[in-house]
């Protein structure tokens, strides 16, 4: 089965909480004192640490990386890349994480092709994540099942490969448009990219209810699993 977290707005943290299988934290966040305190008082939720470069678009240090964990005991941390690097520089940025003190057994090593999973693998790295954009590009005969997914692309391809997990916010930039999760198969699953403006968007309560809805929806598409969509609804909600 494939755990699944979602990104939302910080507005709404506490009214996804029961819906994440896990915390996928963005570093460039920690700074904000209401996210820091959410992660913090987050209860036995295990936490992801990301390097956000897939909001800002900028390869963070293994240092920015340890002091946005500082508090937080994540017990993953996405080590720094970019579109940018080779895979000499991934093993690099690999690398400097275990030189400032996280072990193999905590950093997260972003792939983006086969050659770099025999690098990573020959490297002895313990744990890899592909992002969404670069996935079509693997062969079909890929051990997905051990992999993290950075961002969801469709349904499908969780069912498919089975991903460990998947991060994605794509449940609610859906409802926000007010679309249901069906609505935005039928369009053929359009990707839009999540931008820090995100995260101060005040949601309506419908929209609310429809993320919650998507979000249900989408984990028993994915992981075949039956549940009732009065759970969408928020405590208190008839």
């Amino acid at each position: 089965m494939t755990m699944f977290s979602f990104e939302v707005p910080l507005r709404h943290l506490q009214e996804f909480h029961d819906l994440q299988d896990y915390l996928f934290a963005l570093s460039f966040l920690t700074k904000e004192e209401e996210y820091r305190e959410y992660l913090q008082n987050r209860g036995d939720k295990m936490l992801v640490l990301d390097n956000s470069f897939n909001e800002l678009q900028v390869a963070q240090s293994a240092q920015e990386m340890r002091q946005a964990s500082l508090g937080l005991s994540p017990m993953y941390v996405i080590s720094p890349d970019s579109d940018s690097w080779g895979t000499e520089e991934m093993i690099q940025s690999y690398n400097q994480m275990l030189e400032i003190g996280f072990t193999q057994d905590e950093i997260i090593l972003p792939i983006r092709s086969s050659k770099e999973y025999l690098t990573a693998f020959q490297s002895r790295v313990r744990h890899m994540a592909i992002p969404y954009e670069y996935r079509p590009l693997f062969p079909e005969a890929f051990p997905w099942s051990s992999m993290h997914f950075l961002g969801l692309r469709d349904p499908l391809e969780i069912r498919m490969c089975r991903p460990l997990s998947c991060d994605t916010s794509m449940p609610v930039k859906i409802a926000l448009k007010g679309w249901t999760l069906r609505e935005w198969i039928l369009r053929c699953c359009p990707h839009e990219n999540t931008a820090p403006e995100f995260f101060s968007i005040e949601m309506t309560q419908e929209q609310i209810m429809l993320a919650r809805a998507n979000i249900l929806e989408l984990k028993e598409m994915c992981n075949e699993r039956s549940s009732k969509l009065s759970k969408a609804l928020p405590e208190g909600e008839d």
